[in-house]
């Protein structure tokens, strides 16, 4: 079971607690990008990941038992995704990315070859449909911010969704707090996930929305 702390951290994010969702960020972020690292060898990809990682946890937050450990279930979340991105580069690596609450991985991966065709499409389908619908609010985004003349907002959005860099990095770019660019993400988070839903997308897309809207 989770710790009382992180507990309380969870609950406070639930509650819209934007400096909880800073602290999570600043907490995890590192861990999840060097373990991405050890994977991939690509630090373009692996902040990619990490931030996609971010944002399927807060897409699902409303779910989420906080006594969990938050840490098992961001790298779970990663290991699908580095899964997905290996498979889309050779389709013979597949990792099980399994891992303790300590982050470390308790099996080591091997390829599924009982995988047929039919089942790498739908897989394939199923991120061109994800990376659309994502691609399509974070457009959304920029329009709004633009009309709101919010360039601070915007060039901290550019720098992490776009960049791919991390939050202490975009921080320096911009000359101010890193808990301010934290900030940003995550209203650049909430954004696209109000957006996400309004699409009505079929729920094997996005499935945290629709058992969302069940509950």
């Amino acid at each position: 079971m989770a710790s009382t702390e992180e507990q309380l951290l969870v609950k406070k994010i639930q509650d819209g607690d934007e400096q909880a969702w800073s602290t999570l960020i600043l907490r995890f972020e590192g861990r999840l990008t060097n373990y991405a690292l050890r994977k991939i060898k690509d630090h373009s990809s692996c902040q990619d990941l990490v931030q996609e990682t971010f944002l399927g946890f807060l897409s699902n937050i409303g779910n989420f038992d906080p006594s969990r450990y938050i840490q098992s279930y961001l790298f779970g979340i990663l290991g699908n995704k580095i899964n997905d991105l290996l498979r889309s580069r050779d389709k013979s690596k597949i990792i099980d990315h399994a891992v303790d609450s300590s982050g470390n991985q308790l099996d080591a991966g091997h390829a599924d070859s009982a995988m047929g065709a039919s089942t790498w499409y739908r897989g394939d389908e199923k991120k061109k449909l994800e990376n659309d619908a994502l691609i399509k609010c974070l457009n959304l985004l920029i329009e709004h911010l633009l009309q709101k003349k919010d360039y601070l907002k915007l060039k901290s959005i550019e720098l992490l969704f776009v960049k791919g860099v991390s939050n202490l990095e975009a921080a320096n770019i911009l000359g101010i707090d890193n808990r301010t660019v934290a900030s940003h993400r995550h209203y650049a988070n909430n954004f696209i996930i109000e957006h996400l839903k309004k699409l009505h997308l079929s729920p094997d897309v996005f499935p945290q929305f629709s058992q969302q809207d069940q509950d």
